[in-house]
């Protein structure tokens, strides 16, 4: 169940950060204007043409776009407010040395031909059942 509502939320938060429920709201809005102009003028394709002609608007469509465009001053202060100035560090505080040499080890159980093995498999290998 805490999995379940933990996913639903992080789906609702990419949701909104990504400006989707703006797409949902307009398509149902698109979906209402293209049904309720149609029955109004008695033809789909008028009706589909008043919905897309940007010039009958329904409330839904004015609220949607006065959401944007708040949402887009909002963003605007918000950058404005978050400019920092980076410097940059004087060089004499910057110190490069080499990398640290690799150490290598030398290991028993491999012997210096790179097997590491010492013997060597019997020839032929056993079969099924033997030992």
């Amino acid at each position: 169940m805490l999995r379940r509502t933990a996913r639903t939320l992080l789906i609702a938060a990419l949701v909104l950060s990504i400006g989707l429920h703006w797409v949902v709201l307009q398509s149902a809005a698109w979906a209402g204007m293209i049904v309720a102009y149609s029955i109004q003028e008695g033809s789909l394709l008028t009706g589909m043409s008043q919905t897309f002609d940007n010039e009958h608007p329904c409330p839904l469509c004015r609220a949607i776009k006065d959401g944007k465009q708040s949402e887009k001053k909002d963003t605007k202060q918000a950058d404005q407010k978050k400019k920092i100035d980076f410097t940059l560090l004087a060089a004499s505080s910057i110190r490069l040395s080499p990398p640290a040499p690799r150490l290598t080890w030398a290991r028993k159980d491999v012997d210096e031909s790179g097997s590491q093995f010492s013997h060597r498999p019997p020839f032929p290998p056993p079969r099924r059942g033997e030992a």
